[in-house]
């Protein structure tokens, strides 16, 4: 089932065109790795798709009642908001009944038993353990255990585990994530492809770990000089298609710029015969032209294992 679609989205970056009319979808149970070279667009195809950005061009669709959660790049939360507050909104009540749980029993302080069991009623009358139960295991496996620390006094690492945090926690049909397996340890990254190979969501991810998306994605969409290329597989399989598609590529434009030359002498000696009678190959040349000139994808993806130090 076709979940959303995006289609002939344009974008331009001070008239430096990013891409140009691609068509990209995501179907139910599809686990999507969005890759590109560095400064061809993901990210701003990630916002044109989240919604934070408009596109020049083009229309994106997502099937209705669908509840789509955006991973950004960058997060940023009001300077003396708790983490309880950014994670356990206080508009959600299941989610802020389960912040005050986490909280209770997390002080390091005696619990009240009389505000505890009033907690747990709130979180029985809206069957919010499985909630609970996932926000427990998130929270713990990203290291967040300070709910009343303000965001003021975090660093971008901390941040971003709380954004993370805040999508797994919540019910999302959809997640949008770049970059996720940024500014976490190895262990936690390890959790992370696990949690999100057993989660029953559709996901489409911008991430240079090439082992997190080998280990977590069925679909690699790579963005190429403003054409789309699916790949049904994970990375090791997109890997492989993508060499011969380049081989493929490589001996059809050299073929090409072996007649190009070719045609392009009898061009140079046939200003005078170019009627009606020529003009086919005269057409066939500039289309040729087009091929010759056109680049060989020689560029290498810079695709990491990822390592750093959280923060």
């Amino acid at each position: 089932m076709n979940l959303f679609t995006a289609e002939g989205i344009s974008k331009a970056f001070n008239e430096k065109p990013l891409f140009t009319k691609i068509d990209i979808s995501l179907q139910e149970g599809q686990k999507m790795a969005l890759i590109a070279a560095n400064g061809s667009g993901k990210t701003t195809l990630m916002k044109i798709i989240a919604g934070k950005e408009v596109a020049d061009e083009g229309i994106v669709s997502f099937r209705k009642d669908l509840r789509v959660g955006y991973l950004e790049q960058d997060p940023q939360f009001p300077p003396t908001a708790s983490v309880m507050d950014c994670i356990f909104e206080p508009g959600h009540p299941i989610l802020h009944s389960i912040g005050e749980y986490e909280q209770l029993i997390n002080s390091g302080e005696e619990i009240d038993p009389g505000k505890l069991q009033i907690v747990m009623d709130a979180i029985d009358s809206l069957n919010g353990w499985d909630y609970e139960a996932r926000a427990a295991e998130v929270l713990g496996k990203l290291g967040i255990h300070q709910l009343d620390k303000e965001t003021k006094l975090m660093s971008g690492g901390q941040k971003k585990r709380i954004a993370l945090a805040r999508l797994l926690i919540d019910d999302h049909d959809v997640l949008l994530l770049d970059e996720p397996t940024n500014h976490l340890d190895l262990d936690m990254i390890e959790w992370l492809e696990q949690y999100i190979k057993r989660l029953n969501k559709s996901i489409i991810l911008i991430s240079h770990d090439r082992y997190f998306l080998d280990n977590v994605c069925n679909v690699i969409v790579e963005l190429d000089d403003s054409n789309v290329y699916t790949y049904n597989g994970n990375y090791a399989y997109y890997m492989e298609k993508k060499d011969e598609r380049e081989e493929q590529t490589k001996s059809t434009v050299d073929k090409a710029r072996n007649l190009y030359k070719r045609e392009l002498e009898w061009m140079r000696r046939q200003p005078k015969a170019r009627t009606t009678k020529s003009k086919s190959r005269q057409d066939s040349f500039y289309d040729t032209e087009k091929v010759a000139k056109g680049k060989r994808s020689e560029d290498k993806l810079q695709m990491t294992m990822q390592n750093e130090s959280i923060g």
